[in-house]
């Protein structure tokens, strides 16, 4: 690390002043220090100035508690080495030809306002009242969306996630996801602690559970000792291991294995299941006829047409056959305009929004989206449970950034190895 001189030194220990919230700095006391090199990162350089400006700031970033319990030293050290590191980022953004546009920054920065509140044009206000040059920002911007877009083209969307690594990421670590479900039960125990039954004795009576319910099971075998015990709803980390083994086999209303334990043998009826976080989502099968304009054609006459194919359809049938005939979505349009179960989220607003008022076996009347004009079919609507499926998406997009994380730390690591790094003495 650098020497630091005194002059320097007692700059710098106002850093630590600020961490303890005395947020004042004397800037006319840094004005005298004339600018120099500090660091010198491949062909790019890092002046005095941006270092004490970083130090400056800590007080007013999220990430304050980073620098409480270093002395200045460390401090230094710690901000030096993350301009360095934002320097050679920077450098490899332009290196795979990564360039944000003004139009991709201006999405960027009413993302921005929008967190903060403020509509754009009152950016600049917010911006500058936190003691920040607002072109400064925007060159920092810039450079975050340009790395940013680095580490998604180069790692995240090029990882890859097996269906054994969700398994297992869930297995085990979303293990609290089980606790929140919760298991509707009732059992019928064959009080046994002796073991004195054969097994014969409780297979035959297992079968008999396919004509029979529990109550007429108790009443048929005055023989044995059969409890029958309402354990209405229970989680997993209130159940034995045994009995939650035997229910991840089975489905709603149906009977789990047969269970032993030092009391006898026991069989589950899963009555319900239910889960606080489950997620229900209602899904619609369509179909469609998609009609655009073009030199000869105008909006009314398309309007008309698909009014006329609308009064002509009398069925699912009469739809198929025009949609095969007319519809310029050729791809739905060779399977008779069916688009499949597909959910409001996934098609354009204009589309939902008649698709979801649209009853079961009607036709919609002409509507207009970016894609041209449509009019729809609904043949189905339908509600699934979407829970497990959100749970394996949760996990997937999880793994995928834990791996993609431990391929860019890798590079960065390299990327450090192999760039020209000098660090300045600091001279007065």
């Amino acid at each position: 690390m650098c020497m630091i001189t005194r002059k320097f030194y007692l700059y710098v220990s106002f850093a630590s002043l600020i961490l303890i919230n005395i947020c004042s700095i004397n800037v006319s006391y840094s004005a005298e220090i004339k600018d120099r090199v500090v660091a010198i990162v491949n062909d790019g350089v890092i002046l005095e100035s941006e270092l004490i400006e970083e130090i400056k700031n800590i007080s007013k970033g999220p990430k304050i508690n980073e620098y409480s319990n270093l002395n200045d030293e460390q401090i230094i050290k710690k901000v030096l080495d993350k301009l360095i590191l934002n320097n050679l980022l920077i450098q490899a953004t332009k290196r795979f030809g990564i360039n944000v546009s003004d139009i991709v920054l201006e999405r960027g920065l009413r993302q921005i306002a929008q967190n903060e509140n403020v509509p754009l044009p009152k950016l600049r206000e917010v911006i500058t009242s936190k003691g920040l040059e607002y072109s400064k920002y925007i060159e920092i911007v810039r450079n975050k969306m340009a790395v940013d877009e680095l580490f998604r083209t180069q790692f995240y969307s090029r990882v890859y996630v097996t269906t054994g690594e969700i398994d297992n990421y869930i297995k085990n670590q979303m293990s609290d996801y089980d606790k929140q479900i919760k298991y509707d039960l009732t059992e019928l125990v064959i009080i046994d602690e002796d073991k004195k039954l054969s097994q014969k004795v409780i297979d035959n009576i297992y079968l008999e559970l396919e004509t029979l319910n529990f109550i007429e099971i108790k009443k048929t075998n005055t023989n044995l000792n059969i409890e029958i015990n309402e354990l209405g709803q229970n989680t997993v980390d209130i159940l034995p291991d045994v009995f939650v083994k035997a229910l991840k086999k089975i489905s709603k209303g149906k009977l789990s294995e047969i269970i032993s334990s030092p009391r006898g043998y026991h069989i589950l009826r899963l009555n319900n299941i239910s889960n606080d976080s489950q997620v229900f989502v209602t899904e619609y099968k369509v179909r469609h006829i998609l009609m655009v304009t073009d030199v000869m054609t105008s909006e009314e006459v398309i309007k008309n047409q698909l009014l006329k194919i609308k009064n002509e359809s009398e069925n699912i049938d009469d739809f198929i056959l025009k949609a095969k005939q007319f519809s310029s979505d050729k791809a739905s349009g060779f399977k008779g305009g069916d688009i499949g179960w597909v959910r409001k989220e996934s098609v354009v607003p204009e589309f939902s929004k008649v698709m979801i008022k649209t009853p079961i076996d009607t036709i919609s009347d002409p509507f207009k989206t970016q894609y041209g004009w449509h009019i729809l079919f609904t043949e189905n609507i339908r509600t699934i449970d979407d829970t497990d499926a959100r749970l394996r998406k949760k996990a997937e997009l999880e793994v995928k950034r834990i791996k993609a994380d431990r391929q860019k730390n890798e590079w960065i690591a390299k990327l450090k190895d192999q760039a020209y790094i000098e660090i300045k003495d600091i001279q007065y």
